[in-house]
């Protein structure tokens, strides 16, 4: 199922948001629907948990070409969409990607219920892409949501290795939790109108 906010003029840049199985998309990006007067937004939950077996799904959802952001374990799924699919994405934000870890054969998601880890995910084509990269990440230790009581589950300095791993910038939000872009919209939504922008 595909949510849709697009108050934008017809053409405007498409985004997909991938969410998490933790909340829907509506309430984790609620703070980025003011971006919607600007791009037309397209908010999609995963059907596997987040995990690598979405890339086909999110890919196909691509179409001719977007800009792709995920969340959480939505990362792991838009990471392997762009991977399986890079000339239809623009760019690529991921939103503190929780369930990622860089290893020596590339980069490896873990399974949210403890299954087999799907395979990795080779970033020798994501490196070389010509689109831009950026990792988001709140700080350590901020709960995602009180009333959930999930604790924060990026350790300290992941953000970093993982922006080092792809060649990507990386957005730090001190004062946000693991849903940095629905704690602090604003410098997050900022950070995404100029990456959107161009």
């Amino acid at each position: 199922m595909v949510t849709v906010w697009d108050e934008a003029t017809p053409g405007a840049p498409r985004v997909v948001m991938v969410f998490g199985p933790i909340a829907p998309g509506p309430e984790v990006f609620a703070g980025q629907r003011p971006l919607a007067e600007l791009f037309r937004l397209e908010l999609a939950g995963p059907t596997a948990g987040g995990t690598g077996r979405d890339g086909p799904w999110v890919a196909e959802l691509l179409g001719r070409g977007a800009h792709l952001l995920g969340h959480c374990a939505g990362a792991t799924a838009a990471l392997n969409a762009a991977a399986a699919a890079p000339d239809a994405v623009r760019s690529l934000t991921l939103i503190e990607p929780c369930g990622l870890r860089a290893t020596a054969e590339g980069l490896r998601s873990t399974s949210p219920r403890g299954g087999p880890p799907d395979p990795p995910v080779r970033q020798a084509a994501l490196l070389t892409a010509a689109w831009p990269k950026l990792i988001v990440n709140g700080a350590p230790g901020r709960p995602y949501d009180a009333r959930r009581r999930c604790a924060h589950p990026t350790p300290p300095g992941y953000g970093e290795q993982l922006a080092d791993a792809l060649g990507a910038r990386q957005l730090r939000v001190d004062d946000a939790g693991h849903a940095p872009q629905r704690d602090r919209p604003g410098p997050v939504n900022a950070a995404l109108r100029r990456l959107w922008q161009g």
